[in-house]
């Protein structure tokens, strides 16, 4: 049977699909996972990257540098780094000899760029070459290929290798597109790309906990606006572990070292106390809770292994090394820069030790995604298989996720992770507590203290009423309400009718009772012109003000309108002696249509003031 198949090659429009794996990589900040990742791959322990712009006539240029002491890249390898699905990284028989980065997509977001540089000493007698690729995406779309430099002479660049590194790689990036824009340019920023280099690339692995012999290096980083993190964050007070700087060649670098943070224990209110004294917070002490939960090698069917890391952490204890989630109160850090507890904390899967995506959703039957922000954990598993752009595990056979989702699931639901959850919960459940009686406390006297100016409106028998708040939108309703109760309650017979009913759940604010039958009456703290209610069913208004003067129109929820009428000199209608006849300024809305009935509107400040004989202290 295969002797008779037909052979026919299969067709690829290669410059297409170059095209398309460029484009691929919608997250411009991919690009320092990526050269981070080839670094270390060819055995840097140094690493450089520095993001600069240079002011041009009409704009910028935007300079992406990244170097290191690796090996370099060999010229025979030249066609692997400039080509598709070249990686140096795969045997003949396309098997990975790596755990990471081995598709030979990744060197692809470079080319969404306006030029592309590299500069490499694969041996440590030679000075080195370097290739130039200028604009590949402009060249796919007018001639459906792109084409590289010939080796250059390295004595042509204006940059170098540092003369100590016998062998290294320099890669420049010039104008990527989706850097271009201030929409991305925040990720340039130096607090942005030190938290992405440490959670997202390989310097934020977790290898570390496992592998004592794991490769070492460090990375020192230039991002944007370095001077404002180095202000601001530049001592143990401010952020955990305190930041090392160093100068070179008149530029300063943070060094950053290899593999993710992991706070130490803290799980007593001894341990929690002391921290909150030696680094000199003025917060709780059970903020500061964290505590090592898991840190083991799993196996499961078929011989996968993953290694497991579960932390549980407080709110302080994440903001001491993460500093970019967002708080409860005010920052000067930019809001484009943060991120919430929901994005960030978890259960990740990773790769090679490295985070890849946020996956709650594996433990079934769990609290749902999203309900694990005080949990820091991590599956590490060679066996997953990423997407072309590396940003998920969804390309592993189900053969491995199923026995891994399965195993975590047993540890999230065994008694030592329920019985740390439950501790957790209690201190959080203690925090709450203690927020919600500070927030009381604070309201309390914040009202207290505004309540201390408050106007006051004064009747003739000597009792005080409190005026309803004037707001941006208006006199407050609601005291609007307090104060025609109050009123009524002072002088029952006031008014020409009873109130029989108050509810605003279901739109008709009062039921009053006016011979013998029920009518509506609509409370407002200020009637304006527009009313979201219909015309048809309102008997009168009660408001404190009016914003409408004499012939405005007033317009319901129907396009129904009314006419304002203003009588000066009218006579006030009551049940109680003292009031009645007395004279005092009546509105009135007269409606366009027959189908309405004209609306007496009741104006509490004019009837106080006119009627009552009431002033405002």
């Amino acid at each position: 049977m295969e002797n008779e198949l037909q052979q026919i090659e299969a067709e690829v429009n290669v410059g297409y699909e170059m095209y398309q794996i460029i484009k691929d990589f919608d997250n411009p900040i991919q690009i320092f996972r990526e050269a981070f990742q080839n670094s270390i791959d060819e055995g840097a322990t140094e690493v450089y990257c520095r993001v600069s712009i240079e002011k041009i006539l009409g704009g910028d240029d935007v300079f992406i540098d990244i170097w290191d002491n690796g090996r370099g890249l060999s010229e025979k390898n030249i066609p692997c780094f400039f080509g598709l699905a070249k990686s140096t990284k795969v045997t003949s028989e396309m098997m990975p000899t790596e755990k990471i980065g081995y598709k030979g997509h990744g060197t692809k977001i470079f080319f969404n760029s306006e030029r592309i540089e590299i500069l490499s000493k694969p041996d440590k007698d030679r000075a080195g070459w370097g290739v130039v690729l200028v604009d590949p995406v402009k060249q796919l779309r007018d001639h459906k290929i792109y084409r590289y430099s010939k080796q250059i002479d390295v004595k042509d660049f204006s940059y170098k290798l540092p003369p100590e590194y016998q062998t290294g790689f320099f890669l420049r990036i010039k104008n990527h597109r989706l850097f271009k824009t201030q929409h991305a340019r925040y990720m340039l920023n130096h607090l942005y790309l030190r938290d992405y280099a440490k959670w997202y690339t390989v310097f934020g692995h977790i290898r570390n906990l496992f592998d004592n012999d794991i490769q070492n290096a460090k990375l020192l980083l230039q991002g944007l606006d370095i001077d404002y993190f180095k202000d601001n964050f530049g001592s143990q007070a401010k952020i955990e572990l305190a930041p090392i700087f160093i100068d070179k060649d008149s530029q300063t670098y943070e060094e950053l070292p290899m593999g993710h943070y992991f706070p130490p224990d803290r799980k007593d209110e001894t341990s929690m106390k002391a921290y909150v004294k030696a680094v000199g917070s003025n917060k709780q002490y059970y903020d500061y809770y964290s505590k090592k939960i898991w840190l083991n090698k799993e196996s499961v069917a078929s011989g996968i292994s993953f290694n497991f890391v579960l932390y549980l952490e407080g709110y302080e204890t994440k903001r001491r090394y993460d500093v970019l989630l967002t708080r409860r109160e005010k920052t000067r850090i930019a809001r484009t820069l943060q991120h919430t507890d929901g994005e960030r904390y978890g259960l990740w899967a990773c790769k090679g030790g490295v985070p890849i995506e946020k996956v709650d959703e594996w433990i079934v039957g769990g609290r749902g995604v999203g309900a694990y922000t005080y949990m820091h954990a991590f599956i590490d598993c060679d066996a997953f298989e990423l997407t072309a752009n590396r940003g998920s595990v969804k390309n592993t056979d189900l053969e491995i996720l199923d026995p891994v989702k399965t195993k975590i699931t047993e540890i999230m639901n065994s008694k030592k992770v329920e019985a740390a959850i439950q501790e957790r919960e209690y201190w959080e459940n203690l925090e709450r507590t203690r927020r919600t009686i500070q927030e009381d406390s604070n309201e309390l006297k914040e009202r207290y203290k505004y309540s201390q100016k408050k106007r006051y409106i004064e009747l003739p028998n000597d009792q005080k009423l409190p005026e309803p708040t004037l707001t941006k939108t208006g006199y407050s309703e609601s005291e609007t309400l307090m104060l025609l109760v109050n009123l009524i309650s002072q002088y029952p017979d006031l008014f020409k009718w009873k109130i029989l009913d108050y509810n605003t759940t279901k739109g008709i604010d009062f039921v009053v009772e006016m011979g013998g039958s029920p009518k509506y009456i609509e409370l407002k703290g200020t009637l304006r012109k527009k009313i979201n209610h219909s015309l048809r069913n309102i008997y009168k208004f009660v408001c404190y003000d009016i914003s409408l003067t004499e012939n405005d129109v007033v317009e319901d929820c129907e396009s129904l309108i009314a006419a304002l009428r203003i009588k000066k000199n009218d006579n006030f209608e009551s049940f109680d002696e003292r009031f009645h006849n007395k004279k005092y300024k009546s509105y009135k809305l007269e409606p366009e249509s027959a189908a309405v009935q004209s609306m007496e509107i009741i104006v509490l400040k004019e009837i106080l003031a006119d009627v009552i004989g009431a002033k405002v202290r």
